[in-house]
């Protein structure tokens, strides 16, 4: 990492000095921060296709290796943070996160020609990834709340933040796109207020980051945890084809306008919303039984939405295979950092938790050239029912791990 950012970081630790560190982190400022971050990222990335594509005149070929090497910016960030997290202090960790933040969104704002826009966006990943573990890490010392709640609420904040971004990019883009990074500047401007503010806290652990040798999982604790984190990246190769592919099948061989398939994840950012608030309104998410029927139940739906697919060749074929896709992401995904944290030990929640975060950007890395091989090979309707049984071999897979070693695992409080 660049030496002057972190010697400024440290500037503003000991600047810091007088605060009054607090013990536990306090849940409305981690969400608020989880929502900032994503917003502000979100004025940046969705626009890489178009932007590339367009004023910087580059071949899709070119466009494809430039998000592969953007998703794999974003999963090391996480990987590498998430690691520090148990052995060095978050708190320099998120201010070196954000600080290189700051300093690559004006890098943005004055040189975002080719191919200083695609180097400056690669880093910008990295450094997302890298603050986005580091809040996930800090969501396992929430102590006034119920895990299951906090990632519940993480996963909310992260997909409300990047919708609400992708709703104004239409209104900001014809501005011209300095304009996104300067808005961006300034959210990663807030942010570091939040952090300065409510990430200086007292972390009982410290004595675990100090031993030369770090603990380890239980034999079906590490089998379990990787089962998971293994799962979930299988699952965001499947939804990664969402993302990208079936807005070509939409628009190039069924002949769909562009906005159906906009709509289409409007009709995901307000269900991702509306369930959540049913599933904290009744209680669900602190439920260990209810933990369980969200995982496999959200894996099946993820599953089932696929084998529609094939059928659908109007909108409301694609609304109602959304529609249940939505209603697997927002009840399986949220519930697999919960588990992690459940299964790992304080000293190493920020490993595992980046392996966690770093796990959708994997997918998206992957999807994309997978599915395009499937593409190209047997078509679409390969596409989709391949999907289908990737999902549900995932979903064997992962019922049989946990019926064979759930009852075998140490699970972790508070302080363990």
């Amino acid at each position: 990492m660049n030496q002057s950012i972190i010697r400024l970081a440290d500037s503003f630790v000991v600047r810091g000095k007088d605060m009054q560190q607090k013990t536990g982190m306090t849940l409305k400022w981690l969400l608020l921060a989880s929502l900032i971050n994503n917003f502000a990222f979100g004025f940046i990335w969705p626009v890489t296709t178009v932007y590339l594509n367009g004023p910087l005149h580059q071949s899709l070929v070119v466009v494809g290796w430039v998000m592969l090497l953007v998703a794999s910016g974003q999963a090391f960030g996480s990987i590498i943070s998430g690691r520090l997290f148990d052995r060095f202090a978050p708190y320099k960790l998120i201010l070196i996160g954000t600080l290189g933040m700051i300093c690559i969104q004006f890098l943005l704002v004055f040189f975002h020609g080719w191919p200083f826009y695609a180097v400056n966006l690669i880093v910008a990943a990295l450094l997302n990834g890298w603050i986005m573990a580091v809040i996930n890490a800090y969501g396992t010392l929430v102590k006034n709340h119920d895990g299951r709640f906090v990632f519940n609420m993480l996963y909310f904040t992260n997909n409300f933040g990047m919708v609400f971004a992708t709703a104004l990019l239409g209104l900001i883009y014809p501005f011209g796109i300095v304009w996104l990074f300067i808005l961006s500047l300034g959210l990663y401007f807030v942010l570091l207020g939040i952090v300065r503010h409510a990430f200086k806290i007292d972390i009982t652990v410290d004595d675990a980051h100090q031993q030369s040798a770090m603990p380890k999982l239980p034999r079906w604790n590490l089998k379990l945890v990787y089962g998971v984190i293994i799962g979930l990246i299988v699952l965001w190769i499947a939804y990664a084809q969402w993302q990208g592919n079936l807005s070509v099948y939409m628009t190039t061989d069924l002949h769909l306008p562009l906005w159906q398939y906009s709509l289409l994840w409007t009709i995901n950012g307000l269900l991702i919303a509306i369930i959540q608030v049913g599933l904290n309104a009744f209680h669900l998410v602190t439920s260990p039984k209810a933990m369980w029927i969200q995982i496999f139940g959200g894996i099946f739906m993820f599953g089932l939405a696929f084998l529609i697919l094939p059928f659908a060749h109007d909108f409301t074929g694609f609304a109602i295979a959304m529609v249940i896709t939505t209603f697997g992401e927002v009840t399986a995904f949220p519930m697999i950092p919960a588990l992690v944290n459940e299964l790992t030990p304080a000293a190493l929640k920020g490993r595992y938790q980046g392996l966690v975060a770093a796990a959708p950007s994997v997918g998206r890395a992957i999807g994309p050239l997978v599915g395009g091989l499937v593409i190209e090979r047997d078509g679409y309707s390969a596409l989709f029912n391949g999907g289908a049984l990737l999902v549900f071999i995932t979903f064997a897979v992962l019922a049989l791990l946990m019926l064979k070693g759930y009852r075998h695992t140490q699970q972790f409080t508070e302080g363990d």
